[in-house]
């Protein structure tokens, strides 16, 4: 079996994050790590070079980080280096695939996709059957308590806290518009729909939009138009988090935001919210830590699951999260974690407000989410499956 793992850092913080806690716990289980800076290539694929032999190492990357725009890893015939020394590509990709339809044609051998919702391995199933594509993988949490000695929730700073950026749904009206009055309401249908509809994943609603009114379209014309229109995937993501968030504080409720432009969220009562800016995901998890409750409002992955859920409970904080299918077949509504419905935020308040009156029921299931995180859906956990699940496949 290769033992030399590669992995990219250098790129977009949370990502270079994910790389690192994965090198940690592959380094704890035995394999030779070497993360490869983006910031400085030229120095890291001459380390790289001396460090990967041929067909001994593997390469996991999110979001084909080192796969596409890395002119260090390309040798003067137009060939990538992991194509040069044998080795394997293992994509993580932590958005939606339709992100990336340009990337997913990329000429590389030996490479496997690796998707963290079960909507998003379905759909590249569809849209790209060539691509290797066996392997559904959620997401993990990090805790800065391994050892379980997390502070007690009566000794925490804040009552509600919220890690992740908003954008208010005027940012989205130059894309609305783009292409004239006639596109702009076709746009406006498929949101009217998924805001009514929350359960349904946009991809399948943009799908059946575009074939109605294309009906003759091929796949190849469905995945790139899908491709122009993934501002729907983020004007729907922070529509949702400003009514859960607003819910919240016109309620009375002190809710405190990391992250970039709650400073636009429109609310009766401001108040009851604060925020700062977002600097690292180390950040995040020690607010988290520092918390009660740990709000998660789930980006548009309806079979899957957000770091932000597991990093809560893996701080001892009580993750009140709205629903997915795979969140629903693995946690325990009130045991572990207590749902809310995005098609009811009128109830989200009374909810949260019960858990802050019943502080030694939120100390049991606060540890009840603890346990169960930190045994099954930390960064190692998910070394270990891609260890025992793709690896052996790797020759």
């Amino acid at each position: 079996m290769r033992k030399k793992i590669i992995l990219m850092t250098g790129g977009t913080e949370t990502l270079d994050f994910f790389s690192r806690q994965l090198a940690s716990a592959f380094q704890n289980m035995g394999f030779q790590t070497f993360l490869f800076d983006q910031t400085c290539e030229e120095e890291s694929a001459e380390a790289l070079s001396h460090f990967a032999g041929f067909s001994d190492s593997i390469l996991i990357t999110f979001n084909f980080e080192g796969l596409n725009d890395a002119a260090a890893l390309y040798d003067g015939f137009g060939r990538l280096f992991w194509d040069v020394r044998d080795i394997p590509c293992i994509n993580i990709a932590v958005d939606h695939p339709f992100y990336y339809p340009e990337l997913w044609n990329l000429p590389k051998e030996k490479f496997y996709a690796v998707s963290i919702d079960g909507g998003h391995r379905r759909y590249l199933d569809k849209y790209y059957p060539e691509i290797n594509n066996s392997l559904f993988l959620p997401l993990a949490g990090t805790s800065l308590t391994p050892d379980g000695n997390y502070k007690p929730l009566t000794q925490r700073t804040y009552d509600v806290v919220f890690t992740g950026n908003f954008a208010p749904k005027e940012t989205f009206l130059c894309h609305m518009n783009r292409l004239g009055k006639e596109y702009a309401a076709f746009y406006q249908e498929i949101l009217t729909e998924l805001i009514a509809n929350p359960d349904l994943p946009d991809d399948i609603v943009m799908e059946r939009h575009l074939l109605r009114e294309f009906p003759d379209a091929s796949s190849e014309e469905l995945r790139q138009t899908m491709g122009n229109m993934i501002f729907i995937d983020a004007y729907i993501r922070f529509y949702f988090r400003e009514k859960v968030v607003q819910t919240l504080v016109d309620s009375g409720i002190h809710v405190h935001c990391i992250g970039h432009g709650w400073d636009k969220l429109s609310c009766e009562h401001p108040e009851y919210l604060t925020h700062e800016k977002n600097t690292d995901s180390f950040h995040c998890l020690e607010r988290m830590a520092d918390a009660r409750i740990s709000l998660n409002v789930m980006p548009w992955f309806k079979e899957g699951a957000h770091d932000r859920v597991f990093n809560s409970m893996a701080n001892g904080s009580v993750c009140v999260t709205d629903h997915s299918n795979y969140l629903d077949k693995i946690l325990a509504d009130g045991e572990n974690a207590v749902f809310y419905d995005l098609k009811d935020l009128n109830a989200l308040p009374p909810k949260i407000d019960a858990l802050l009156k019943n502080p030694e029921g939120m100390e049991e299931m606060a540890a009840n989410g603890y346990r169960f995180t930190i045994k099954e859906h930390i960064w190692y956990a998910r070394a270990k499956t891609l260890q025992e699940e793709l690896f052996s496949k790797l020759h």
